[in-house]
């Protein structure tokens, strides 16, 4: 076991050592080696990425669980440096893990081809945004849960920026039938829990429908779907329930005719964080 400790510990240094290299070059200026690396090395991380990555981002980095990585700008990864520190450490606090088995070569290979897919062409949009944008405010009434430049409540994902994170399709399903990508399971990763789970709490106060928050071995923190935000002590609880594959949002497949849905569709996809 401490000879494997020490192998993983060199690993770790080499690629620390392999990114603060990389930052240096980027603070003088020099071209960083993902902008430079051949259609050999394109073509390995393409492979690393079929592998490690297209399971959540979709094989074409489109997107699905994960972020649409078919963009010219990441969300988390403004530099070279910072995506493959992504890719090797996850992003705290999501659905993103790291990747500690990959050496500093893969990393470079698989950050390349990352960066490649954002010069892809970009998705058409299946509808009308401006169209999209009175249903969303109107008749989806979808500030009543999500948050958007600010507006609205944040029972549900936050939006401003969702069109840089998600495809068409993932949206569509999204609208029509939101339970489709809802975790099955109870999945923890370096300690971050399933994100938008479902629990319902029973106390000697009342019943307790919403977004579970934070849960530890003694508590468990909610926001209901008013907004309000509830801490209980699982001791003093009567009961409680997480229900896996569940969304609070409801379908909208019955709801809004296909020109709508598409009308929706397009308005998210054109959220790209800018005010």
């Amino acid at each position: 076991m401490k000879f494997e400790s020490r192998i993983i510990s060199l690993c770790f240094l080499v690629a620390t050592l392999s990114l603060g290299a990389n930052q240096a070059r980027a603070q003088a200026n020099e071209p960083l080696p993902l902008a430079a690396l051949t259609q050999t090395e394109l073509d390995d991380g393409r492979r690393l990425f079929r592998v490690h990555c297209a399971r959540c981002h979709g094989m074409l980095g489109e997107g699905g669980e994960g972020a649409n990585l078919k963009r010219a700008r990441l969300t988390h990864a403004a530099d070279d440096a910072s995506l493959i520190s992504i890719i090797s450490g996850g992003i705290p606090g999501t659905g993103m893990p790291g990747n500690w088995t990959l050496d500093p070569t893969d990393l470079l290979h698989l950050g390349a081809y990352v960066l490649s897919l954002g010069q892809l062409p970009t998705e058409a949009m299946p509808g009308d945004p401006l169209a999209g944008s009175v249903v969303y405010q109107g008749k989806g009434s979808c500030s009543s849960c999500h948050i958007l430049a600010g507006a609205g409540k944040g029972v549900g994902p936050e939006l401003s920026a969702v069109g840089l994170r998600r495809n068409a399709d993932y949206l569509r399903r999204s609208i029509t039938t939101p339970d489709a990508d809802q975790p099955r399971l109870a999945t923890r990763f370096r300690g971050t829990l399933n994100s938008f789970l479902t629990v319902r709490v029973v106390s000697e106060y009342g019943v307790y429908e919403g977004m579970r928050i934070n849960e530890d071995a003694f508590s468990v923190q909610m926001r209901d779907l008013s907004g309000t935000i509830h801490s209980f002590e699982k001791s003093k609880l009567i009961s409680y329930e997480k229900d896996f594959g569940h969304s609070l949002m409801p379908g909208y497949g019955a709801t809004l005719n296909a020109t709508e849905v598409d009308d929706v569709v397009s308005y998210l996809m054109s959220l790209k964080g800018e005010i």
